[in-house]
């Protein structure tokens, strides 16, 4: 199961969406030349496919329903979203099939936190659905694509984008996808509706760019007396006899060190903690084959113990050449502005 969607499902509820806020962000601990420094790396800009044409942000409406087609921004102070695109399909993959009579709809949607110093987290689950013309809804299911819409925290200027999927009946017709903002308390209308049906003439895509504190292989960051380093990154097509790169993708090895500096017992998870990103917004998570693969993997079987360093490697499946790619590490599921990046490439 994805790492966001297993966390979504549990929420925490509502209280995983809202979070625990804290002043403390996590620090550098090393002075590489080259980190960012808390500089951001660019505008925040979101550009039309066609033609180049800058998007403006939906007006605000009279009610508290927006509504908007595939393509089109829905933009406030502090989000922004789009559908780029949907696909319906009776199977997913080899195994993942439809039930009878029934078919999934995914949806790709991308989220952009378009403000400058406010992490948000956001649940698939929880803050949408499909809605048909005759008003059955339909949550999402957990039928995986490979590459799933990651949620949790977004960080400033970030763009997290994947897919959305739902199951509903073959007939099911006037299909909607209702997103709301209310859990967040953010936006001042509390939904938007895009109709499934209808494409914009021409599609808007969201561009990442972080307005957080950006590291390269070689930075420590510590929080809570928590410390990770990048050590170095390589790539291949192969690992050991069995895990291969599919044609025009690559492995991409990320070495790092973990340190527990505090006085109690530290779990740290791969699956929920680390991710390796690019800058359309879809994630990576570590694949299990190279992994697995792997002659030093860094091991998540047994807490640190107090005082202790662990070091291993972490493999990831992406396009091949992709650039410029971000390897993201959260100190804290529950607290949020802990997600912290090194870029990588």
């Amino acid at each position: 199961m994805n790492r966001r969607r297993y966390i979504s499902a549990c929420g925490v509820t509502l209280a995983g969406l809202t979070g625990c806020t804290s002043d403390e962000r996590p620090e550098q601990v090393t002075d590489t030349p080259g980190s960012s420094g808390g500089e951001s790396s660019g505008e925040v800009d979101e550009t039309t496919e066609s033609e180049g044409q800058t998007a403006t942000s939906t007006p605000e409406p009279s009610n508290q329903v927006a509504t908007a087609q595939i393509g089109e921004v829905v933009q406030d102070d502090t989000l922004a979203m789009v559908v780029n695109g949907i696909e319906e399909t009776a199977q997913i993959g080899e195994f993942q099939q439809a039930e009878s009579g029934r078919t999934y709809v995914v949806v790709d949607l991308a989220i952009k936190n378009v403000t400058s110093d406010e992490f948000i987290s956001f649940s698939g689950l929880l803050q949408t659905r499909l809605k048909d013309d005759e008003d059955y809804t339909y949550d999402q299911t957990f039928a995986s694509t490979g590459r799933n819409l990651e949620g949790g925290q977004i960080a400033p200027g970030e763009v997290s984008r994947g897919d959305v999927v739902y199951e509903v009946p073959e007939d099911a017709s006037g299909l909607v996808m209702q997103f709301d903002f209310q859990a967040l308390s953010l936006f001042r209308f509390s939904r938007v509706e895009i109709d499934l049906s209808q494409s914009a003439e021409s599609t808007t895509a969201l561009e990442q760019d972080l307005q957080v504190d950006t590291y390269e292989p070689g930075d420590s960051v510590s929080f809570n007396d928590t410390v990770v380093t990048v050590n170095s990154v390589e790539t291949a097509t192969s690992i050991g006899s069995f895990a291969e790169a599919d044609d025009g993708n690559e492995f991409v090895v990320v070495d790092i060190s973990t340190v527990n500096e505090t006085s109690e017992e530290l779990n740290i998870s791969i699956a929920l903690q680390m991710l390796l990103k690019g800058d359309s917004g879809f994630s990576y998570p570590f694949d299990i084959s190279a992994y697995s693969a792997l002659d030093r993997a860094y091991e998540q079987g047994s807490p640190l113990a107090p005082g202790e360093t662990r070091r291993g490697k972490l493999a990831y499946e992406v396009p091949e050449g992709m650039s410029p790619l971000y390897w993201a590490f959260e100190f804290s599921l529950w607290v949020e502005g802990t997600k912290t990046f090194w870029q990588i490439r």
